[in-house]
């Protein structure tokens, strides 16, 4: 009897040891496999300032039972969307092989949150035997997506223009936005704030503008006058412009757009001045012409070329490489003169083209055009038409008087 009574303590002890685990009671321990799994979550799409109920059902994988399965939510993991009650839920005693259950949580999504995809931990605890103390733990996680509304988002920007249409530097013009309700609702106290930074200011109106009421499918207009800077850089500056308004449940919304505005070359090159060494030509002299290109521009230059055409048996080459011309800055350059001793006396039309490229790659060519003259040869003494009419009545009155002269000598002659 007393045998029995050891075998049957023996049998006890052994039924009680898988119950008591490794563990003392109460001790957590992370899970070190996934017997509890997230299968579904719905709906997975909000909008900002939604609430809602979202459903998470929750499946045994495994091929045994998970007992006394609960579920809690830490706030401070989900800032963004808000767990409103709740955060702690007792689901199931227990949950056999393959079963799923589903547990629902209010959300609360802010209004100001951005776009975008949110995972949020759900923390999962269970035991491994039945009326167990809790032995597992681990962290499942749900995705949230964060939409637009389009009961909310209602403005669309659908024209940006400038008057005028090409801008350079000092110049002042207007920039012309419009804006169109496209949503379901009319849209109230629309404040279209432009972000202005040097090298433009703003001249005569303020930054802000305001549309007091945006009824549907209708558009404003809103206009803005700005000055660039005289020394701004010729290229494509960035705008942003923020819109604040009320929507349709009198929330404020927010909504940026960014668009650019290119400043154009003020000026970019042209020929200061073209000389001539020497300034008389004739056939067969030799001299130089000298050329002296300004960038009167706000960028620099490059690849600056000078090209003559017309200067045939006159100019020993055609084409000088100068290269960069910087801002403000001029370069020159010489071409040999050598007039062919045949070539015909007159006037010679030479075109001098410039050629570049600007800040942005941009090729460009600009032509001028410069008069030679060919003369003849100065002879020896200068003899011009009014000279040789006078030099031949004095000829004549030479003649004329040594033949006077010797009629007279020969009437004399006679009467001696």
């Amino acid at each position: 009897m007393r045998y029995r009574y050891i075998g049957v303590i023996i049998l006890i002890i052994f039924s009680i040891l898988p119950a008591m685990g490794v563990s003392e009671p109460g001790e957590i321990e992370p899970a070190k496999y996934h017997q509890l799994v997230i299968t579904d979550v719905s709906p997975i799409e909000f909008y900002p300032s939604d609430v809602k109920t979202i459903n998470i059902t929750i499946q045994n994988i495994f091929g045994y039972s998970a007992f006394g399965v609960s579920t809690q939510i830490d706030p401070s993991k989900a800032d963004q969307i808000k767990f409103t009650h709740e955060l702690q839920k007792y689901i199931a005693n227990e949950l056999g092989p393959n079963q799923n259950i589903t547990i629902q949580y209010e959300i609360y999504i802010k209004d100001n949150v951005a776009k975008g995809t949110y995972y949020i931990p759900i923390t999962v605890l269970w035991s491994t035997v039945k009326d167990g103390t809790v032995k597992r733990q681990e962290d499942l996680y749900i995705g949230i997506k964060i939409v637009e509304n389009p009961e909310v988002i209602k403005i669309n920007t659908v024209n940006i223009t400038t008057i005028p249409e090409h801008i350079n530097p000092g110049d002042t013009f207007k920039l012309k936005v419009t804006l169109k309700n496209i949503g379901n609702n009319k849209l109230n106290q629309i404040r279209a704030a432009l972000d202005v930074k040097l090298p433009f200011s703003s001249v005569g109106t303020s930054t802000e503008q305001y549309i007091p009421l945006l009824e549907t499918d209708r558009s404003e207009e809103i206009i803005y006058n700005i000055q660039v800077d005289k020394l701004a850089t010729s290229r494509l500056y960035n705008f942003n412009l923020t819109l604040e308004y009320k929507d349709y449940t009198n929330r404020l919304q927010t909504q940026r757009n960014s668009f650019g505005i290119n400043i154009e070359e003020l000026s970019e090159i042209y020929i200061q001045d073209v000389t001539l060494d020497p300034t008389n030509l004739n056939p067969g002299s030799d001299g130089l012409l000298m050329i002296q290109v300004a960038n009167a521009g706000t960028n620099g230059i490059k690849n600056v070329r000078v090209t003559i055409s017309g200067g045939d048996k006159i100019l020993t080459q055609t084409q000088n490489f100068i290269g960069i011309i910087r801002p403000g800055a001029s370069e020159s350059t010489s071409f040999g003169v050598n007039v062919d001793p045949q070539a015909k006396i007159g006037k010679y039309g030479l075109n001098i083209q410039i050629n570049f490229d600007d800040a942005n790659g941009q090729h460009y060519s600009k032509s001028n055009l410069y008069i030679m003259r060919i003369d003849k040869k100065d002879s020896i003494i200068p003899v011009s038409n009014e000279n040789l009419s006078s030099m031949f009545y004095v000829f004549i009155f030479v003649v004329m008087s040594y033949g006077i002269f010797l009629v007279a000598g020969f009437q004399l002659d006679k009467r001696k």
